[in-house]
């Protein structure tokens, strides 16, 4: 029987077109054409292999060698698989950018990393990088995914010429397959900029050791084959590569394709997909909550009452069996009572089939963990950066407790520094920034612990909990110091509330600039009868100030007095990546939101100051 490297990702690769040629290995919307479209297309792992190889052959016919790297700016979708791991096939390396990145961090993620090829989704990223290509040494092609109509630069080929030219040179194929035998576990798969919320991206090198090293939480959360992921987050991020491209590709199961964190995109799949495994961030579960509570404002009082009543119900029985505790038939009698409307309500939003879901990325508050438990979906935190391939605690089916982010996976080596900074150590931390020695050495401690920039603390079971970025404590001006994120994370299943963001560094006191959620707020104010024209003038209308009052009010009842929002202000628009105010992973810029709106958050201490 033929061999296959299970320590490496080509080598999984190569056992499942081998063992599963047949099997459904990806799902999406677009077809092998290339083309969007409203119907669902389908690729089997032989073919996604033929694919793969025939690109690689390509590469290797254009001057790709081992361990150069080519880069993909583009969505979700199957030729974003196809061109991520054809660079791996030749013993090189992806390096994923964002498809929102901006010109200027195109050009660097390009430029540092020395990619001599880029994939582009569409047009549009093509351009993007035909703009600063004279500032680009070493890229030789542009290939792009969407078909070709018009050739608007030389460099620039379609991905069908690219598959053609590896069709044509397929007796190179033993050759290349031969080179294999020295893919080392070691070896860098893929180069991944991170976001940053300050200065220029930093490339973090993951090789296969640190990916694999990942699967070590597959078994626990009992995965199956016949399970159908609904890979959403974006596959340059490193939550979403792993958790979903190579989760979903080891065990292996069925990836479904969505290619936008779109509302009506994320609603669609769900819809289409029935997936059964999700992982996700907390704004898209916050979201679910909210939805779910809209429909059920349009329904008559009762069933509303019944949802309420069942909801409480599902909350107990779940706390009771995340406990490992008895629960009371007369708690099981009334949850029974209440399936069927859960049942409703879930495939209404396309929750019907979800076994599994986790949430990662950012903080998230225990209530929503609790609320999807209540309706017999169970979500599970986890913890991880970037750097960190990216999981490196997980809360499972047989260790889980709320409001931590769970135990160290296997291998890992974690603890906690004098200033509560989380510091590891194991298989899933990087080989190091690429091209900066000076970060390299910021970055870990002399006896080889990894400095994750959180401050957290390990309680007596050995679950950690998050507290915040320690580059993100407030300070007050009375030595008070205030962690941001806990605060602004009490809002997060407030349905009148988007995006809130806590300031007060070196103030009396602690501050806020709001952000609503403006479809359900439009919604409230039609059916209290507000006039308004714009944004800007429905957020200054006392009703709506007395309502995010009433709100912040709340909030402040579960914070220490030094911790509580004595002022605020409420924009009229959100906070975007375009703004410059989030990050491509939706992090808030924190420091950029402080020096943009300075104005405005003086406005709220004119009293301190004057």
């Amino acid at each position: 029987m033929q061999q296959f490297d299970e320590n490496t990702i080509v080598g999984t690769s190569h056992k499942n077109a081998h063992l599963y040629p047949d099997k459904i290995y990806l799902v999406s919307r677009y077809d092998h054409q290339g083309r969007r479209t409203d119907q669902v297309h389908s690729y089997t792992w032989k073919e996604a292999d033929t694919i793969i190889w025939d690109l690689a052959i390509g590469l290797h016919v254009l001057g790709f060698k081992e361990f150069d790297r080519s880069a993909v700016f583009a969505p979700n979708r199957p030729r974003w698989v196809f061109a991520a791991m054809a660079p791996l096939f030749l013993r090189g390396a992806m390096v994923p950018i964002y498809p929102t990145s901006k010109t200027e961090d195109v050009w660097w993620i390009l430029y540092d990393s020395g990619a001599k090829f880029c994939f582009c989704g569409s047009r549009e990223h093509v351009e993007r990088v035909l703009e600063i290509k004279e500032r680009l040494e070493n890229l030789q092609k542009i290939i792009i995914m969407d078909p070709l109509e018009e050739r608007p630069d030389s460099m620039v080929m379609a991905f069908e010429e690219l598959l053609e030219l590896g069709r044509n040179n397929r007796d190179k194929l033993p050759e290349l397959q031969k080179k294999l035998d020295c893919v080392e576990e070691d070896d860098m798969v893929a180069l991944m900029y991170t976001s940053g919320t300050t200065g220029r991206p930093k490339g973090v090198m993951l090789t296969n050791r640190n990916i694999v090293s990942q699967r070590t939480v597959v078994a626990e959360m009992g995965f199956r084959q016949d399970d159908t992921w609904m890979g959403h987050l974006p596959f340059c991020h490193s939550y979403g590569f792993s958790a979903d491209l190579m989760g979903a590709s080891y065990v292996p199961g069925t990836l479904a394709l969505v290619d936008s964190l779109e509302p009506a995109e994320i609603q669609w799949g769900l819809q289409t997909f029935k997936p059964t495994v999700m992982n996700s961030v907390p704004r898209l579960w916050e979201r679910i909550f909210i939805q779910i509570h809209a429909l059920l404002q349009k329904r008559p009082p009762f069933v509303q009452k019944y949802f309420h009543w069942g909801s409480s119900v599902g909350r107990q029985v779940y706390l009771l069996e995340n406990e490992k505790k008895k629960v009371p038939f007369s708690l099981k009698f009334k949850l029974a009572l209440a399936r069927p409307l859960f049942y409703v309500i879930k495939k209404k939003a396309g929750l019907t089939r979800l076994r599994f879901c986790s949430t990662g990325g950012a903080a998230i508050s225990p209530n929503l963990i609790v609320f999807f438990g209540g309706l017999g979906i169970k979500l599970y935190q986890g913890y991880g950066l970037t750097e960190t391939s990216p999981i490196i605690n997980a809360n499972t089916p047989a260790c889980n407790k709320v409001g931590t982010v769970g135990k160290p996976l296997k291998g890992v080596e974690e603890k906690i520094a004098e200033d509560g900074e989380i510091l590891v150590r194991g298989p899933q931390v990087m080989k190091g920034y690429w091209n900066n020695p000076e970060a390299n050495w910021e970055a870990f401690t002399e006896d080889g612990f990894y400095r994750t920039g959180d401050i957290g603390f390990i309680d007596e079971e050995g679950y950690l909990t998050i507290t915040d970025r320690k580059k993100e404590l407030l300070k007050t001006s009375g030595g008070k110091y205030v962690a941001p994120q806990p605060i602004e994370n009490a809002f997060s299943t407030e349905p009148f509330i988007e995006q809130v963001v806590v300031v007060g560094e070196n103030r009396k006191f602690v501050s806020a600039l709001v952000v609503p959620e403006f479809e359900a707020l439009a919604e409230w104010a039609r059916q209290k009868g507000l006039e308004y024209r714009s944004h800007a003038e429905l957020v200054r209308h006392p009703e709506v100030k007395k309502l995010v009052q009433e709100i912040i009010d709340r909030v402040n009842r579960g914070l220490a007095r030094y911790e509580q929002i004595k002022k605020y202000v409420i924009t009229d628009h959100p906070f975007t990546e375009e703004g410059g105010e989030l990050t491509p992973s939706r992090k808030i810029k924190r420091r950029v939101i402080e020096e943009k709106y300075r104005d405005l958050i003086d406005s709220m201490y004119q009293e301190e100051t004057g």
